[in-house]
């Protein structure tokens, strides 16, 4: 398998990838050796990752299971049920520590509770 170096340089001191599905930590101007197919999606972003050193140690990428697939699923079943900006603004401060805008629409709400669930995980 090849490996491409990736540096996180986004605005957090520490962060966990869920956009990519490898569950690596970073912290912030940490570089990590990540798999070539992972790294070239990751660049792509370059306000949260730049090309890191070439001595960086290799990530362990963590593999999604079924039971993490179904938890995430049971998970966005039930957001998808909520009907109330209260119920999906709770939810994403007790389950993620975010806080939604309540201003915004039940449905935009939903959609952005859901990018949670996808981006962090069943967690």
């Amino acid at each position: 398998m090849d490996y491409v170096s990736v540096k996180y340089i986004g605005k957090r001191s520490s962060y966990v990838d869920g956009a990519f599905g490898t569950r690596v930590t970073f912290k912030q101007g940490e570089s990590k050796m990540m798999p070539a197919d992972k790294a070239l999606l990751m660049l792509r972003h370059p306000d949260v990752y730049v090309p890191g050193k070439a001595d960086a140690p290799i990530a362990v990428v963590a593999t999604v299971t079924n039971q993490e697939a179904e938890d995430a699923q049971d998970l966005r079943d039930s957001v998808s049920s909520m009907s109330d900006k209260e119920s999906l603004s709770f939810f994403a401060q007790s389950k993620y520590g975010i806080k939604l805008d309540k201003r915004k629409a039940v449905e935009d709400l939903k959609l952005q509770a859901l990018g949670l669930i996808d981006q962090y995980g069943p967690t």
